[in-house]
């Protein structure tokens, strides 16, 4: 290529961006480039870490050179033409380095390595079809700092939507997810096929493996019991595979690709932890209407759902609890690096049917752990329960998914 050539790529492609910049994230303030460290934006597909990028190199245009490597303009570039990219880069003035799509070019780490050496700092994202965004820091050791994005929160549904914080707009988001293509266009097919591309796209033509047909069973059978415990051993039969051990790779698989995630029972010690089975959960709730089950008998679960992804956070540990003497479960016990701990319950409606159940839950995680509050998560009820001297807060889920 010509150096000329991708000065003109980049130029239009900045002209793009100012256009096409959509509605702002949350995790904008969060997403931040150090000198000497590549900053590597991940997570599930078309949850929006292209636009994610636009938005921060377009409020650092004069000191930001961006280059998406998916334009047709730059089909030719090869790893002898990052020589060229540098002089067009130096030739800009910018200090920091947007590569979107450069998985595509043999040995692009050692030239965000290169950058990182020369002072510069690198924003590095990539589709998941080609290289895992997980597996960029394998190639970036020790000098890369993990942002990851999710489709829209319950926050980001509301603004892009124009709506306001209620049980009915929480419905809705349950229902819709959080997706942006699909939050704008409400096209079922649209999750349908990020579906599709991620079962095939990501894990069968990525391992190779010869029959996608237990692999996409597993998938569709895990966004349909979000909430619940799943056996590896006891899926291997359902799933036609020949052991657990296959069934458990087909899990490290689809966690890798974002589209589910397990959360472990609470145990003091980590051969405890692995020994129960793990809860799954799902990125989005609207991937879990368009594949699980369409019948909507699980809204407890998709509300637990909803809450397992607002309570992720790279400064606490996440697991449930199962009281050891009478099977009491509480939800989530989140465990903070201070080494305090808040435990939450979640229930779609709070009655005489459950209450006690729910209550039992909730007061065990309290006593286990010194805890004089604890947090009951349900669609619409707001209440205190006095519980023994223990408080439990019957909060309303849309405003607890808004809470800081």
């Amino acid at each position: 290529m010509k150096a000329s050539e991708i000065r003109e790529a980049i130029e239009i492609q900045a002209q793009d961006r100012s256009r096409h910049l959509g509605m702002p994230r949350d995790s904008l303030p969060g997403l931040v480039c150090e000198e000497g460290f590549a900053t590597i934006v991940t997570g599930v597909r078309r949850s929006g870490k292209s636009t994610l990028l636009n938005q921060w190199a377009e409020a650092r245009k004069d000191r930001v050179a961006s280059v998406h490597f998916d334009d047709l303009r730059l089909s030719a570039f090869e790893t002898s033409d990052f020589g060229l990219l540098d002089a067009v880069v130096r030739g800009m003035g910018a200090d920091t380095l947007v590569l979107d799509e450069v998985q595509d070019i043999p040995a692009w780490e050692r030239y965000v390595t290169g950058n990182l050496d020369a002072g510069r700092c690198v924003l590095v994202t990539g589709s998941n079809a080609k290289l895992l965004s997980r597996e960029f820091g394998t190639k970036l050791t020790g000098r890369h700092l993990n942002l990851e994005l999710q489709p829209f929160s319950y926050a980001e549904f509301l603004r892009f939507t124009r709506q306001e914080p209620s049980p009915e707009t929480l419905s809705e988001y349950l229902a819709v997810g959080g997706f942006p293509a699909h939050v704008r266009t409400r096209r079922r097919e649209i999750l349908s096929e990020l579906f599709a591309d991620i079962v095939y796209r990501d894990i069968v033509v990525r391992y190779r493996l010869r029959d996608p047909a237990p692999v996409r069973a597993l998938a569709a059978y895990l966004l349909g019991h979000v909430g619940s415990r799943v056996s590896p051993s006891r899926l291997k039969d359902a799933m036609h595979v020949r052991s657990a051990g296959t069934i458990l790779d087909y899990f490290s698989y689809l966690e890798e690709t974002y589209l589910v995630r397990r959360l472990p029972r609470f145990a003091s010690s980590p051969k405890a932890r692995l020994s129960h089975p793990k809860k799954i959960y799902a990125c989005d709730t609207g991937l879990v209407s368009a594949i699980g089950r369409a019948d909507g008998s699980d809204l407890g679960h998709r509300l637990e759902n909803l809450v397992f992804l607002k309570l992720l956070s790279p400064d606490a540990t996440l697991s449930h609890y199962v009281d050891s003497a009478d099977g009491a479960e509480c939800d989530f016990l989140v465990e903070r690096r201070d080494g305090t701990f808040a435990a939450v319950q979640v229930a779609w409606t709070l009655s005489p049917d459950n209450e006690d159940r729910e209550f039992a839950g909730a007061v065990r995680a309290m006593e286990r752990f010194g805890l004089k509050e604890a947090t009951l998560v349900t669609r619409s009820q707001r209440d205190v329960a006095n519980l023994g001297g223990r408080l439990l807060h019957i909060v309303p889920a849309h405003e607890f998914l808004l809470q800081g």
